[in-house]
């Protein structure tokens, strides 16, 4: 589909096909496609005219950013890596401790320390206090 539509857009651009890199290809097969198929013959129109040489690279493909990656949802990017971590931490622990509801029962899921556990637990305020 994505070389019909390259095609296509060449012919009505008026320049020749370009091919479609590895990269670019990868890049379209993991983007997570929240619209139609006319969001792909856009973006392929697009990246043919902004294409210059004999192949569409990732950098020539315009994809939106809708929402946020699948694995990052909900997780906010702003601030330090020691903070983002932080709050991915927590989340984990606050989400696992239902399951397991003591430190010792935690840190061997998660396989650290009970202490460990016990200091971050404390130090997020998830636990005891919090039922």
């Amino acid at each position: 589909m994505a070389l019909h539509f390259i095609d296509r857009a060449a012919r009505q651009i008026g320049c020749r096909m370009p091919a479609l890199s590895p990269a670019a290809l990868a890049r379209l097969s993991t983007y997570h496609w929240p619209g139609n198929v006319r969001q792909l013959e856009n973006v392929l129109f697009q990246a043919v005219s902004l294409c210059e040489g004999d192949a569409i690279e990732p950098g020539h493909l315009r994809l939106p950013d809708v929402g946020e990656a699948p694995g990052l949802s909900g997780i906010d990017l702003d601030g330090s890596l020691a903070g983002i971590m932080g709050d991915v931490e927590r989340r984990i622990l606050a989400s696992l401790y239902p399951q397991y509801p003591s430190s010792r029962q935690l840190a061997k899921r998660l396989g650290v320390s009970h202490t460990t556990i016990a200091n971050k637990l404390r130090h997020y305020g998830i636990g005891a206090g919090d039922a």
